[in-house]
């Protein structure tokens, strides 16, 4: 029926086909990113209209878990969890509750090694980092863009 080169080459060409089938395509592999919500996916929850907390309860609970084990090299104590909202750093969730999930552009959650990297010794319980939209430049249908209020002064 088949020569061996037809049948190495039929067998090539089903290798290949089963490889590009497994291969995911840049938005599943974006979905599959563990400690990185995007606009995108933020977009598509059911809670777009609720606050971030909400969200990232739904999308990814881990970024919410205490840091598990015990830190037995240099400071033993947990320090505060921190949420930075574009530059404004805080401590505790009530950022989170505060800030509206349309308005963010993607949140990054730092576990305890690099919060303490990033903040300082005293934040060794993990980070949330929040990027807000900028709505000046890229206007959405759930938010309007900001007018332009300066006045041109005529010289």
């Amino acid at each position: 029926m088949f020569t061996s080169l037809q049948g190495r080459a039929v067998l090539g060409l089903f290798a290949t086909v089963f490889v590009l089938a497994l291969t995911p395509t840049a938005a599943d592999a974006q979905k599959k990113e563990r400690n990185l919500v995007t606009r995108t996916e933020i977009d598509s929850s059911p809670h777009i209209d609720r606050d971030l907390l909400t969200v990232l309860r739904s999308l990814r609970p881990h970024f919410l878990a205490p840091p598990r084990g015990v830190r037995s090299l240099g400071n033993g104590t947990k320090g505060p969890f921190v949420v930075s909202v574009g530059g404004t750093r805080t401590t505790g969730y009530d950022m989170l509750r505060a800030t509206m999930a349309n308005t963010v552009e993607e949140a990054r959650y730092l576990d305890a090694t690099q919060s303490e990297n990033e903040f300082g010794a005293n934040y060794n319980s993990g980070a949330i980092v929040i990027k807000l939209r900028d709505f000046t430049k890229d206007p959405s249908p759930s938010k309007p863009a900001l007018a332009d209020t300066t006045r041109k002064v005529p010289r």
